[in-house]
Parts: C-alpha cells; structure tokens; sequence
C-alpha cells in the first residue's frame, strides 16, 4: 500500500514521538516485555501488539481519505497518563506505570492525527489497554469461588469432603485449590479474546454486552467443573493419576474446549463479517471538528513526557529519615526462646532493618515475631507487593483463608502438606498504621509529595498448629495490643 502524501510527515512524527517516549520511560517498556514473557498469566500479551496493528490495518483504506491534524486537547491525554506514571513511580506501583506510559502512547495518536483519526482507532487504542499485566488480585477471591463450587458438586455426587479456605479434605487425600488452579490465568486470556470477538462478530452492543457476560462465566463456571473432576478422578483412580490427568487437560484441553464451546454457543449471533471495516470516513468527517493546530504542539507533548521522570528523580533523590534499631520487646507471660528450625519463613526483599524472635510462654505454646524496616521504598525494596509477606511464591506454602481480623491487624491462614499457620499482618508509615497494602502505598505517596515521614515497618506475627489464632491473640494481648506491640519491636 502506497502512503498517501499528507500523511507521511504526521506519520513520522507519531513514529518519532512514541520512539522518544518509550526511551525516556525504557525500563517500564522493558519490565512491561518481561511479565509477558515471563509470566504464564499475561503470555497471551505478546501477540497483542500484533493484533493491534491489524485492526489498524483492517481501517487503512477509509483512515487514507482523512487528513491527519494536531489537536491541541490530545495534549491532556498524554499529561495525564504522565501524571499517572509519575503517581505509580512516587508510590513504586509498577501497575500504574505500565498504565501511565500505555495512556500516554496513545494520547499521542488524538494529539497528532487528530480526534478524526482517533476515533476511527478509537477500538485499537482501547485494545491496548489489554497489553497491561492486570488481574492477578482476583486469585484469592477466584481460589475461594472455585474450592465452594468444588465442594457444591462433591456434596451433590456423594462424595464425602470437608472444606476448610481453600482446602478440600476427601477420603482420597487432601487438595488445594492453588494459585494455579484459580482460573485467573485462563480468565485473563478470555478477557482478551472475548472483547477482540465481540468486536469483530457483533455490531448490536446488546449482543457484545451478552456475548462478554457469557464469555466470562462460562470459564469461571468450567474452572469450578475442572477443580471437582481432578477430585473425583482421585476418589475413583487415585491420586497420582488425576493429579497428571489434570495438568494434560488443563494445560492443552480445556483453554481450547471452552473457547471452541463460547464460539458454538454465541455462533447462531453473529451478526457481522470480521473483515468488515466498522469505520466511515465520511461520516468522521462530518461528525467531528476539524483542528486548526500546529504540529509545533510535538513541542509540549514531548515536554509531559520528558517531565514525569525529572520530577519522580527529584523525588527520589530526597534524603531518608534515619531508622531505630528494632529489638525483640518484653511481653508479659512470654520469654523468648531459641529459634527453632521451620520450613516457614517471611520474605521480604531490599529491607534495611530486620528482627526474627521467638516466644514461648509456661505451657510451651510457641509464636514467631518479624519485623522489618525501610527508611525508604523503592522497587524491590518495599514490604508490600507481589511475594513479599508470610507466603514466599518460592515455597510449598499457599495462602488459605482470611481470618477475623485482631484489632487493626488482619489475619489470615496460610497452609503446606495439611498443616496450618496463622499470620497476623501490621504495616507502620510514619504514624499511620493500618493492615492494607494499598493503604501503605497511599501514605508513602502522601509522605513523598508532603516532605512526610515515610519510614515503613511491617511486622508479622505467626503461629502454627489448632489453636494457632488464640495463640496469636494471647501474645498480643499480653504485649498491648498490635499497635502497641508493633511500636515496642521498632523502638518508637
């Protein structure tokens, strides 16, 4: 295909943007890359880009008949996802990052071609919303929904079994409904796939809208149906044998049956060919205003860009408030002991200061206290964020269940090979406490744009074994309270 002549200088230029872009911002396009190819959850992402350059393809002949113009309310798309990227890197969200840099990529399009243009694109540009690593914050909820559905069918077959969080006890063995086995990973795909069919074989939004709600709950429903079969393979044929049975289907079956099952289901809808061009240019062409600005708006576009990671520098280069040493506490009714040998043990990465202390009390009832500090978080060093806490993704232990919570301390369970350990989690920034994860990441943002104290601790309490809980419960109380009993271990 022959460029059309007013479109080569605008084409070079987008060109010539995005390159400057995903320069300044090389580490985030990088790390972005790498959870594709590194991550079983987001795999799919690779072929996203692809994808995306077809849809345009698909819209080259109407695009043609339009003629590119800068626009000057592009510009606050593209300041917007740098307001975005520089949020995500004050608070070391690599999520919001991935967003900012994705948001500002596009805001480039509507800036320099023009809403014409970007609304002809406007499903393209959407679509690359997808080629963000989200989702895996559904695996507790969707390992809970999972092992419920498991335990429904069993009890509706017979099948005596008893659940307790994620884990399903039968007279075959003991299972759990691991991260793995969430259905996340497939759901995510669906996602994708879905939203690409419903637009390419739908033109009512009535039929997309039913199409996408049937798309997600059929492999949510099929995942619970996948969980249970494994179960009662092992009931009939043992354990070894529907263990490898369900690692063959679900790992080159059931992602195909379930998509080849949407697909029949939906065909008698389909109500559009997928190579029909859903773009008019004579309609843009009248249904939008044209633009009378210049292409020396590249100027301040570049300068949003070129900001956000001057001012996430100077934000970074301030100086940390110093940390106390923190020192194992006296608690009332409790000695410390010597540390026993456990296959159990917090991880958390880049800490500047860390305590692990042992107590037992007169009847031999034991709990583990950590404590970590940072004067300063920064990515891969921080004590919120995937695999730090009480289940290192390194080990056999899996999160179970989510426990009432003691004071502002939540607590949850944790689990390997059938045996328990209960873990209660406090976070300090500065003088706020809370047990929220999101709620760290917001004060240390506060702390950074107010010049605040952003020292952070995280301390876990745990113990292990039927009564692990009370256990817990004794010890802190016996110490104060968590509050109290976390301030004591900082030395603060």
């Amino acid at each position: 295909m022959t460029i059309p002549s007013h479109w080569k200088h605008p084409l070079v230029m987008l060109g010539a943007v995005w390159a400057l872009i995903l320069i300044l911002f090389v580490r985030d396009a990088v790390h972005l890359v790498s959870v594709w190819l590194n991550s079983s959850t987001f795999a799919h992402c690779i072929f996203l880009p692809p994808i995306i350059g077809w849809l345009v393809w698909l819209r080259r002949d109407e695009l043609a008949k339009l003629t590119p113009r800068p626009w000057l309310p592009g510009l606050l798309w593209v300041a917007g996802g740098a307001f975005v990227w520089f949020i995500g890197d004050a608070a070391s969200v690599s999520l919001a990052r991935h967003l900012g840099l994705i948001l500002m990529l596009q805001g480039t399009v509507p800036a320099l071609l023009g809403p014409q243009i970007a609304w002809g694109l406007a499903f393209p540009i959407f679509y690359a919303f997808f080629m963000i690593p989200f989702g895996e914050e559904l695996v507790p909820p969707m390992q809970m929904l999972t092992a419920d559905m498991s335990m429904a069918l069993l009890r509706f077959t017979g099948i005596p079994a008893y659940i307790e969080g994620i884990f399903i006890t039968t007279p075959a063995g003991y299972f759990a409904v691991a991260e793995a086995c969430s259905g996340v990973k497939f759901l995510v795909a669906m996602a994708a796939l879905s939203v690409l069919a419903a637009h390419l074989l739908f033109k009512s939004w009535q039929r997309r809208a039913a199409f996408l709600v049937f798309a997600m709950v059929v492999p949510v429903l099929a995942n619970g149906v996948r969980a249970y079969g494994t179960i009662w393979m092992a009931e009939q044929w043992g354990t070894e044998f529907a263990v490898g049975a369900d690692h063959l289907i679900y790992g080159w079956i059931f992602f195909g049956l379930v998509i080849a099952i949407v697909g029949w289901a939906a065909s008698p809808w389909f109500d559009r060919n997928p190579e029909e061009v859903p773009v008019d240019a004579a309609r843009l062409s009248t249904i939008l205003p044209r633009s009378g600005a210049k292409m020396a708006l590249v100027a301040p576009l570049v300068a949003f860009a070129v900001v956000a990671p001057v001012a996430a520098g100077v934000i970074g280069s301030a100086t940390a408030a110093p940390l106390g040493a923190p020192s194992a506490p006296a608690v009332a009714g409790w000695m410390q002991a010597p540390a026993a040998s456990t296959d159990w043990r917090a991880r958390f990465d880049g800490e500047d200061a860390r305590l692990d202390a042992r107590y037992a009390d007169a009847n031999g009832a034991t709990v583990d206290l950590v404590l970590v500090a940072y004067a300063r978080q920064s990515e891969g060093a921080e004590p919120v964020g995937y695999g730090q806490g009480a289940v290192d993704p390194e080990s056999d232990w899996a999160w179970g269940e989510r426990l009432a919570p003691l004071g502002p301390a939540r607590v949850d369970r944790i689990a390997k090979d059938g045996n328990f350990r209960d873990i209660l989690t406090l976070y300090r920034v500065g003088e706020s406490v809370t047990a929220s994860p999101g709620q760290v990441k917001l004060a240390v943002l506060r702390a950074r744009f107010t010049g605040g104290d952003e020292r952070t601790y995280a301390m876990i309490v745990s113990a292990q074994g039927a009564q692990a809980r009370a256990t817990i419960e004794r010890f802190v109380t016996a110490a104060g309270g968590p509050e109290a009993l976390l301030a004591a271990s900082a030395g603060r």
